[in-house]
Order: C-alpha cells, then sequence, then structure tokens
C-alpha cells in the first residue's frame, strides 16, 4: 500500500532532515581544531552529544510514521 505524507509531515520530516545534518555538521565542527590528546578527551563527549541528539530526532521521526496499516 502506497503512503503519503501530508504537505505538513512533509515540512517537519524535512526540518528533521536539516536539524541532523545540524548535529552531524556540530559534532565535526567541535573536534576539527583538536589533535592528539585533545581530540581524545573531547570526542567522546562529543559522540554522546551527537548519539543523544540523533535518538531524539529519530523518536520525532517516528511520530510522524503513519500507523502501520495490515
Amino acid at each position: 500500500m502506497t503512503t503519503f505524507a501530508t504537505p505538513d509531515t512533509e515540512l517537519r520530516l524535512a526540518a528533521l532532515d536539516a536539524r541532523t545534518r545540524v548535529a552531524w555538521t556540530s559534532y565535526r565542527d567541535e573536534l576539527s581544531s583538536l589533535e592528539g590528546r585533545a581530540y581524545d578527551d573531547a570526542e567522546a563527549a562529543a559522540w554522546d552529544q551527537l548519539q543523544a541528539t540523533l535518538r531524539e530526532l529519530e523518536v520525532e521521526r517516528a511520530e510522524l510514521a503513519p500507523p502501520d496499516s495490515i
């Protein structure tokens, strides 16, 4: 069965996609100037923050999904 998203849902999904790109960009930018020990120390915290953000976005994305049709 084909499902179609409403224009509002499409906009919200696009916003979630944009926020996902921002999260990855922030992760990269936070670490880009670091080297060696400073990078190692910062990377784990940055990764944890990225993963938390991505989980939140995935929850929001799941809320927009149409209910399963059986």
